[in-house]
């Protein structure tokens, strides 16, 4: 038995998904790395998770040039 899940905009079934990494922004500070799942026919998003195998970020301190 499969589990198949379907589109909810263009209503085709999501046997594929287009995988991106994205970053999580909290009150306009990035806070994690992310992955976005979007839909190969249409390029709708059809969900966002934290990366659970990124490391943790850097923290830029505010003396350090960019």
């Amino acid at each position: 038995m499969s589990i198949l899940g379907q589109c909810p905009k263009c209503g085709h079934r999501l046997l594929h998904v287009n995988v991106e990494q994205v970053v999580g922004v909290v009150e306009g500070e990035s806070k994690a790395r992310c992955l976005s799942y979007s839909c190969i026919h249409c390029n709708a998003v059809v969900g966002v998770q934290i990366d659970p195998r990124s490391k943790p970020r850097p923290r830029r301190r505010a003396d350090q040039p960019a």
